[in-house]
């Protein structure tokens, strides 16, 4: 089998080459494209692949822009930061979606999906393609930059790049800022040499869509954490994860087991 990666990630696109040759290892990988520019040169020269890969945000745009460009001869899975939840409706129109970062075992059955099917018509797939496009189910994603809290008697906007974690308890969902010292305010409140917490007006399922996930993860049911607050992880009992966050929250932040490996390859992969 014969394999195109287009993905602009170096680290990204070695590791899924890796992973595929674990698990094919006839497979060849015929080459890579890092961007949208890249491919629409080279597509003519490239040999015809059996299967393509394509990340969806490329570095100069989206990849749909490319592959509606260019005679697509193959089925592609494509691979995407985005939750499952803005791309339920890709489903319908490709073979499969990986989420990042890739892991073996979700590699491994979209291999077996692709193996299972007969070899699809190309003009088909270009329908296909055309009308995923058209719908416009992918729009490159935002996330949000800002949150307008209300506190007592006064609007604060918070930026996200001043949030540690977010954490519910008792029902009640808040964000705590990162501990900036005297020398930062937030509206007319000072922030001395503690950290402070607001409520917010939002559930952890809707914040886990509308955040980076570069930038914060869902450790588990009660946080979701920044990167940037992660101090250090440490084994615990039964394969967990124990969390040291800064600033330090009031309750322990564990990443259960089966999250571990998630949370190691995202760490990892900035």
């Amino acid at each position: 089998m014969r394999v195109l990666l287009i993905e602009d990630e170096q680290m990204a696109a070695t590791h899924l080459a890796s992973l595929l040759r674990e698990l094919e290892p006839a497979l060849t990988i015929l080459d890579v494209i890092d961007s949208v520019e890249e491919g629409r040169a080279r597509w003519p020269h490239l040999p015809t692949p059996d299967l393509i890969f394509s990340d969806i945000q490329l570095a100069d745009g989206l990849s749909f822009s490319l592959l509606e460009q260019v005679f697509v001869p193959c089925p592609i899975i494509f691979t995407t930061a985005y939750d499952e939840y803005a791309i339920r409706a890709f489903r319908h129109n490709s073979i499969d979606y990986l989420l990042k970062p890739i892991e073996r075992e979700a590699l491994e059955v979209s291999l077996q999906k692709y193996h299972s099917l007969a070899r699809p018509d190309a003009d088909e797939l270009v329908r296909q393609l055309h009308l995923l496009l058209s719908s416009r189910t992918f729009q490159s994603q935002t996330y949000r930059h800002s949150f307008l809290i209300q506190f007592r008697d006064k609007l604060l906007p918070i930026n996200v790049l001043d949030v540690a974690y977010f954490s519910i308890a008792g029902g009640v969902v808040s964000a705590t800022l990162f501990d900036r010292g005297t020398d930062r305010q937030v509206a007319d409140h000072q922030v001395a040499d503690r950290s402070v917490s607001y409520p917010i007006d939002l559930n952890l399922e809707d914040l886990d869509t509308q955040l980076d996930p570069n930038q914060f993860f869902r450790a588990n049911r009660q946080f979701i954490v920044a990167r940037t607050s992660i101090r250090e992880a440490e084994f615990y009992f039964n394969g967990r994860l124990q969390l040291k966050l800064q600033p330090t929250p009031k309750e322990p932040v564990f990443i259960s087991k089966e999250r571990a490996g998630l949370f190691k390859k995202w760490i990892e992969a900035f």
